[in-house]
């Protein structure tokens, strides 16, 4: 495996810069779940609309005392100002999309006034970054996150953003989002806020035995194009009496898109110990992205999760 990376390695070194841009780009299968259609046959109101971009993640591997392994890699070669550059794309391509299937959609500044008014609270700077906590037993990854929300469907502080989901938290939003109930009625409009995350590499982390029976640690991280789940289009309707709870579209699983965007190897760890034996090995290594790859393959990932978007508004009308 490692042998294979370096060989790898070392014929992107040798390949030309434009190599990426030859290849297709694949359209990756997102079908996002069905949701509740009570109050989806009104207008749609997009609310946020924000991408979620894993920027870093750390591999780790505790066989047991002293036998462990650590690894851990980051995205390279793109800004801020990218990331919100595609995700004002997304929103737009979404409302682009709704527009050809005939879907009503309300004004973004009428939008954003009955937000307004309705007391939510927007994330300050349109940007939020979030990390996984809590500690490793046996084996474990975690990553880190940047949040952006397009410049007219900012973030707000109505439901979690990667790094942040589950739990009592999300159970303690659940009433936020019910302020925009009665606003809802009188726009005659359903809110909804798309989620999308973007992740650049899978870590595997492992602990187990050697033949000869030391134990053993090892961790890898490779490059690879993912839309994670649950990447959830968060939607509230309207109701006169009551709370009404939210809803939303889900992904089951991630989606991957298996297509090259980065002449990186990953990072590695591996380490096994025994009574006649004590090896360690590690390869770091950042995964530095052809941008324009890169680029493209973000486009397809959100012109795909718009199509579920606005297919399962269409099935609910």
């Amino acid at each position: 495996m490692r042998s294979l990376h370096i060989v790898y390695a070392a014929l992107f070194a040798l390949a030309p810069c434009g190599a990426f841009a030859q290849a297709p780009v694949p359209v990756p299968p997102v079908k996002l779940s069905k949701p509740n259609g009570h109050g989806l046959k009104n207008k749609i109101a997009i609310l946020s609309y924000s991408i979620n971009f894993v920027t870093a993640q750390r591999a780790s591997a505790n066989a047991t005392v002293g036998v462990k392994a650590r690894a851990g890699t980051a995205l390279i070669g793109v800004d801020e100002a990218m990331m919100r550059r595609l995700a004002n794309e997304a929103f737009a391509d979404l409302k682009a999309q709704m527009a050809a299937a005939g879907i009503p959609s309300i004004g973004d500044d009428i939008v954003a006034r009955t937000a307004r008014t309705a007391g939510v609270t927007l994330i300050p700077g349109n940007r939020e970054e979030n990390r996984d906590g809590g500690m490793t037993i046996g084996t474990g990854i975690k990553k880190a996150y940047v949040s952006v929300g397009a410049d007219a469907a900012p973030l707000t502080d109505l439901y979690q953003s990667a790094g942040k989901v589950g739990g009592f938290g999300m159970l303690a939003r659940f009433g936020k989002g019910n302020a925009l109930s009665k606003p809802a009625l009188e726009l005659g409009a359903a809110f909804i806020s798309p989620s999308l995350t973007i992740d650049f590499a899978d870590a595997d982390a492992r602990i187990g035995r050697t033949l000869a029976g030391s134990r053993r640690a090892s961790v890898e991280i490779e490059p690879q194009f993912a839309i994670r789940a649950p990447s959830p289009t968060n939607i509230q309707v309207g109701q006169s009496v009551g709370i009404a709870g939210p809803t939303m579209m889900t992904l089951s699983k991630d989606v991957v898109i298996k297509a090259p965007f980065s002449h990186s190897a990953g990072a590695s760890a591996m380490q096994s110990e025994g009574a006649y034996l004590e090896m360690k090995q590690a390869r770091p290594g950042d995964i530095i992205v052809d941008l324009p790859r890169w680029t493209a393959l973000v486009q397809s990932a959100y012109r795909a999760y718009n199509a579920s978007v606005v297919a399962n508004l269409l099935a609910a009308r």
